[in-house]
């Protein structure tokens, strides 16, 4: 691309602009708020563009970055709409979803939804809220059975990301999703609210 003019140049970021965040045909309806979110995710744009160019030459231009950019969007969103899927099947109250009502809002057939997540999906949900699932069964500690190397060495059922439970696992409590979850003699109760 080094034979393009200036204005070659700009009608490229000009045409993207204009596919990544159309503008309303009246620009009278533009909101504030939308004109706004609209302009930072362009300088966003912007700057990976300038940075990748320092990088990588010419040869990586606005249109390399700007599907990059969308692929990057599209892979955390589609990680959230698993952990969603995860917790509106495992950790809702005071029932679970259905696999067709979750579907449905996903775009997915039921069996798509019971295939989108799994035990590190929910293990993450855990992290990240500070919920622990309804548990279905409970067993000795094994630590080759735990389903997160946190729980190899410490009770991960109880306590939360911020105030980890450090006491020594003695059971193995399964939930639903068959994630296996290392828990203290503190926590048990919690294994046997949940089966209530």
């Amino acid at each position: 691309m080094t034979d393009e003019t200036p204005e070659m140049f700009h009608a490229r970021y000009e045409d993207i602009s204009a596919i990544r965040w159309p503008r309303p045909a009246d620009p009278q309806q533009d909101e504030p708020d939308a004109l706004k979110a609209r302009y930072l995710a362009w300088n966003a744009w912007w700057k990976k563009t300038v940075k990748a160019e320092q990088e990588h030459g010419p040869q990586h231009d606005a249109l390399l970055v700007a599907l990059e950019d969308l692929v990057e969007i599209k892979r955390d969103a589609d990680e959230k709409i698993r952990l969603l899927l995860a917790y509106g099947r495992i950790f809702h109250q005071p029932r679970p979803h259905t696999l067709e009502s979750l579907g449905a809002a996903a775009g997915l057939s039921p069996s798509g939804v019971s295939r989108a997540f799994g035990a590190e999906e929910v293990m993450a949900v855990a992290e990240l809220t500070g919920k622990r699932p309804p548990a279905v069964d409970v067993q000795r500690y094994d630590p080759d059975v735990i389903s997160g190397q946190a729980g190899k060495d410490r009770c991960i059922w109880g306590g939360s990301k911020a105030k980890p439970c450090t006491k020594t696992p003695e059971y193995a409590v399964t939930d639903k999703s068959g994630a296996k979850w290392a828990c203290c003699d503190k926590h048990l109760p919690g294994y046997l609210r949940s089966r209530i």
